[in-house]
């Protein structure tokens, strides 16, 4: 019993300290650290306030990074006060970043753990670039430097913090984040034991330009508005859904699926049930035929076709998708990651 009233004697010690965190010199790093109470957290964005009020109290340190010249890398670390289950997780982002994720960092530390974001380098939606232009080094801290030196510093905010190192580091991320959770094991093993790369899009010359060939092939009255999908991914699953013996709403590989658009051309007039002759030959299922053919043969593709073929059976339940005003013309697939507290402790898994 003396042992444990002192173990926690000293924990409470240097949860005390967490202002004493803005001394820590880092060679091209500048902190601030406050006490936030339990609850007390309002996003400057203004979201998810539902997860924040049930976050406990929390060390909150900010800090601002320039290694280069024209960088400034704006970070945060969150330590539970108490309760920490002697983890870190750091928190990637989706898109083209631009932003703190609190929210996630509030479910991380409702379940115990330290947790870090960066907004890469720059602020401004996921959704534009505008900030790279002319700005070399901005890319580089989004490519890659950003979450690196967000991992090193926030480690050793942990060590000073709790007086003792994170027992295991992860990362997670989706999308952009699942590129920069594949870039942290190429270039910086050590940043990370675990590292949960999600849907990451890590190809960015070949993505993009399937990004571009989808809004071309979009333009006018082949743009397809979100009402028609479902009746899209009801024809798809009816053609193919028992292919794999069992009819469970679920194409068990789509690239088997022959479904052919034109099924549900339009008798009539137009209607959510049915498609327009320039929305049967959007690329909602147009071209996988050419693009598996040519994949077959070795031969790459083009352009102007179809860079990234499309899958059947799942256009109403998307993680990501291309959007053009509202509407929501295509499917990505993937898993979302969810973090939830189970009878055993913590963990981490997709669904």
């Amino acid at each position: 019993m003396k042992i444990l009233i002192c173990a926690l004697t000293i924990s409470a010690a240097l949860a005390g300290d967490c202002e004493n965190l803005a001394s820590l010199k880092f060679k091209d790093t500048t902190i601030t650290a406050s006490t936030v109470a339990a609850g007390a957290f309002h996003s400057p964005e203004g979201r998810g306030t539902e997860v924040y009020k049930n976050a406990p109290a929390f060390c909150r340190v900010r800090a601002v990074a320039t290694p280069a010249p024209d960088s400034h890398i704006e970070f945060e670390v969150w330590l539970p006060v108490s309760g920490w289950n002697g983890k870190y997780f750091g928190i990637g982002n989706g898109g083209f970043a631009g932003s703190i994720q609190y929210n996630l960092m509030a479910a991380a530390l409702i379940n115990g753990y330290a947790s870090s974001s960066t907004d890469t380098g720059h602020k401004g939606p996921a959704t534009t670039a505008d900030w790279a232009l002319g700005h070399y080094e901005k890319i580089v801290d989004f490519a890659y430097r950003a979450i690196h030196e967000t991992a090193e510093e926030s480690k050793t905010v942990i060590q000073n913090y709790y007086g003792s190192g994170a027992k295991h580091s992860y990362f997670a991320a989706c999308s952009n984040g699942g590129r920069q959770g594949l870039m942290e094991a190429q270039r910086f093993p050590a940043d990370y034991d675990g590292i949960i790369s999600g849907a990451p899009a890590n190809d960015w010359t070949h993505n993009f330009a399937g990004f571009i060939w989808d809004q071309q092939a979009l333009e006018g009255d082949a743009q397809i508005p979100a009402a028609k999908m479902t009746a899209i991914e009801n024809a798809a699953l009816e053609a193919c859904d028992a292919l794999d013996g069992v009819k469970d709403g679920v194409i068990d590989d789509p690239r088997k699926c022959h479904f052919d658009p034109s099924a549900l051309l339009c008798k009539g007039g137009d209607s959510d049930s049915c498609l327009i002759a320039p929305q049967v030959a959007a690329p909602v299922a147009d071209h996988r035929d050419e693009v598996q053919a040519r994949r077959k043969s070795g031969k790459r593709c083009r352009a102007d076709a179809s860079a990234v073929p499309l899958s059947a059976g799942g256009e109403i339940h998307r993680v990501g998708q291309h959007r053009r005003r509202g509407e929501l013309p295509v499917r990505a697939s993937g898993r979302k990651m969810i973090m939830r507290r189970s009878n055993n402790g913590n963990e981490m898994s997709s669904e």
